[in-house]
């Protein structure tokens, strides 16, 4: 029954990928583009919140939720690109561009040494992840000291979330999803053995 239910968050996950991909067809910032965001977004939540409630992690959901995230943020970027090339002036593009460089650094660092294509999902990842999602609502009415406000916000939170998560990755001596801050990383094996007992 286990290997069964295990299947439910990976389900949802994949769900993501295919309302992702429905994205691309879609007029971007139209009511239905906004309807169909909107439930992809839910789901990046809900399959989180069923996996660790009802203990169902796994490697696989672990990698196909980073494999869903870089998908969902791809074709984001392709859908509402031409528009943030027209409105954003080139300060709020540096702002952008530096977390995106160190969010991708932490992948490399986390394949080389952990063997693995995922990053630790910390607390300020989540907060980054929840801004990047209500992002595109900022544009709704295309008034400009709100979207450039939202980045300088939203930027600060980026880059210090990205920074965590390549910090956590050089400290920690194996992968663990438990390293949700810098601040209480498992360095160790037993670090690991500790909470066991």
């Amino acid at each position: 029954m286990k290997k069964i239910a295990i299947l439910i968050p990976n389900i949802i996950t994949s769900i993501r990928i295919i309302g992702a991909i429905s994205i691309l067809f879609l007029e971007p910032f139209s009511l239905v583009f906004f309807i169909v965001y909107g439930l992809t977004g839910v789901t990046d939540v809900l399959d989180g919140f069923i996996a660790r409630k009802f203990h169902l992690e796994s490697r696989l959901g672990a990698i196909l939720d980073s494999v869903s995230d870089l998908i969902f943020l791809g074709v984001m970027a392709f859908k509402i690109m031409p528009t943030l090339i027209e409105v954003l002036p080139i300060w709020c593009w540096v702002i952008i561009i530096i977390p995106v460089f160190f969010h991708a650094m932490a992948y490399v660092v986390c394949a080389i040494k952990f063997k693995r294509f995922s990053a630790v999902h910390t607390y300020a990842n989540k907060v980054m992840s929840a801004a990047i999602f209500c992002f595109p609502f900022t544009f709704i009415g295309m008034i400009p000291w709100i979207y450039q406000t939202y980045i300088i916000v939203f930027g600060t939170v980026a880059i210090y979330a990205s920074i965590e998560i390549n910090l956590i990755h050089f400290i920690a001596k194996r992968y663990d999803l438990r390293n949700k801050t810098i601040f209480f990383v498992k360095k160790n094996e037993s670090d690991l053995k500790e909470d066991i007992e």
